[in-house]
């Protein structure tokens, strides 16, 4: 029996491969791609680079088994999309968002809270078997705290120093520069003109983080605030599931001024603050060798 476990990312997508021989599981071989959530990318290209995630990890197999856990599988009419074009992946196809499958990773089903703030940002909790939610409702509703909202608030500001309404900075200069923008109307045609996706915006949080780093107090500022903000939703699911820890994942918990911020809130309410211990893409698999009754080395 073939099972694979896929991780649709923002910024990445993973499929591991898994042959199952007598409940015993051995891995096959993994293979990863870029980004997969279709929001951000489109539904054509979203389906071509898990199905070719799947088609090169299995050598080329059908699998008897797929699990995906896709970042912008947010509702029931992204589950409706997606499993019109990806129900053909294999023999039985399971999907629901990333995050669930990551904390089942940690969990294998129990209670737990996860917050995974890169791209985009999502917290899950997982009580008695049902579901809390907080943001992961796409880069327009929500993603509070995420490298695109802190993207985006970093493009805002930017705007404000070109108009003379905020002074400029090490991170106005960087973000300038590094977008070769010499004026607003530059900055107006990056935008708008050059349509730039979500992971585009995203990227900038990369030069907030280096100009924080060299102690830019604006830079500094965006970031704790970002990090204050999830941290708000964090502490809701937190709450509605009653538990005393949160698992972290992603590439904004890269950052020392968002991580520190966020240690420190959860901290005043005593969470504790764990990292995601395995690879993300794993959640998935061992969704589905535990429903296979297949075990796998080391888990």
């Amino acid at each position: 029996m073939i099972v694979v476990g896929v991780d649709g990312g923002g910024t990445k997508t993973k499929a591991t491969c898994i042959e199952c021989r007598g409940g015993v599981g051995t891995l096959v071989s993994s293979y990863e791609t870029e980004g997969s959530n279709f929001h951000n990318v489109g539904i054509k290209t979203a389906t071509k680079r898990i199905k070719e995630a799947i088609d090169r990890c299995t050598e080329g197999r059908t699998p008897d088994l797929v699990v995906m856990g896709l970042a912008g599988l947010d509702s029931r009419y992204d589950f409706n999309v997606l499993r019109e074009n990806l129900s053909s992946v294999g023999k039985e196809v399971i999907m629901d968002n990333d995050s669930f499958f990551i904390l089942y990773g940690e969990t294998r089903g129990k209670n737990g809270v996860i917050a995974i703030s890169g791209t985009g940002s999502v917290v899950l909790g997982i009580k008695d078997g049902e579901k809390v939610r907080a943001e992961g409702a796409g880069w327009f509703l929500s993603d509070t705290g995420s490298a695109y909202w802190v993207g985006r608030e970093t493009l805002r500001y930017l705007t404000r120093c070109l108009q003379g309404i905020e002074s400029s900075s090490m991170l106005s200069e960087t973000v300038m520069r590094s977008l070769k923008l010499k004026d607003l109307d530059d900055l107006i045609y990056w935008t708008y003109h050059r349509k730039h996706r979500v992971e585009m915006v995203a990227s900038i949080s990369r030069l907030v983080d280096k100009a924080s780093s060299r102690g830019d107090e604006i830079a500094q500022g965006i970031l704790k605030r970002a990090s204050r903000e999830f941290g708000r939703s964090v502490l809701h699911v937190v709450r509605k599931t009653n538990v005393s820890e949160v698992y972290v994942l992603g590439g904004m918990f890269k950052s020392k001024a968002y991580m520190e911020e966020f240690k420190n809130l959860m901290g005043e309410n005593n969470v504790r603050v764990l990292p995601v211990d395995k690879d993300p893409s794993m959640g998935s698999v061992l969704y589905g060798l535990d429903k296979v009754n297949c075990k796998l080395n080391g888990y």
